[in-house]
């Protein structure tokens, strides 16, 4: 009877890990542009908002 042990071996799951916190360095700065970009564009939106509300209030008297 042949003794077959199941499993990954270290240098395979070494090498996951290294592939992950490679795939983790690249993502993790375009998230955060991503994200710094959006809330650029939500306070772009917010002074718009306010610019018309203004320019409202001012036709109206």
């Amino acid at each position: 009877m042949k003794n077959k042990k199941n499993g990954f071996t270290l240098i395979e799951l070494l090498a996951v890990i290294i592939v992950l916190a490679i795939i983790a360095l690249i993502a993790t700065p375009i998230i955060f542009n991503v994200i710094e970009n959006a809330k650029i564009k939500s306070l772009e939106n917010s002074c718009y908002g306010v610019i018309d509300a203004v320019r409202t209030n001012y036709s109206e008297n």
